[in-house]
């Protein structure tokens, strides 16, 4: 049934107006027969996650996605670990891609931004050209790069941009 409901917008609305009236233990025990019972849970866990207000359950949410949705996911690496930049694209079933593009100096972030993308494989860094680059690198190089930089950069004070919780899966340990 649920797997109907999934193919279905207006369903799919439904599916998730009626999670947001839920009370927390509710909604998690519906994200987890989701999971259970959806052959691809990926949409109706997007829906819950676009209308869950509580920072843990869009974590919780977030998580789910990673180990249970079809997520298209690509990183890309340029430079070293005092001066270089990182683009992490994700690409998630019925949503445009979207990548996290981050950039850092003497080991310093200067900029994070969150960025739409027309695919996962054009243009990896502004002003480079695609066939001139090459290529993805595995994610767990770029996140070893990335996760210290990240972490100074928010213990100092730094605001990350809304929605950055949705790049929460390139962080997670496997």
């Amino acid at each position: 049934m649920v797997d109907q409901i999934v193919d279905d917008d207006s369903a799919l609305d439904g599916l998730a107006f009626a999670y947001a009236e839920l009370a927390e233990p509710d909604r998690q025990a519906l994200a987890r027969a989701v999971v259970q019972d959806a052959g691809d849970p990926t949409q109706a866990l997007l829906a819950f996650l676009a209308v869950e207000e509580s920072p843990r359950l869009q974590q919780r949410l977030t998580g789910l996605i990673d180990q249970h949705g079809h997520v298209d996911q690509r990183a890309f690496l340029e430079g070293t670990e005092a001066l270089g930049a990182a683009r992490l694209s994700q690409s998630l079933p019925g949503l445009a891609p979207e990548s996290l593009y981050i950039a850092w100096n003497d080991s310093k972030i200067h900029s994070i931004q969150i960025e739409p993308r027309t695919d996962l494989q054009t243009e990896p860094f502004p002003g480079t050209v695609p066939s001139a680059f090459p290529g993805t690198v595995a994610v767990a190089e770029v996140v070893e790069t990335l996760a210290p930089l990240v972490w100074q950069y928010i213990r100092s004070g730094g605001e990350l941009p809304p929605g950055v919780e949705r790049f929460a899966g390139f962080f997670s340990v496997a």
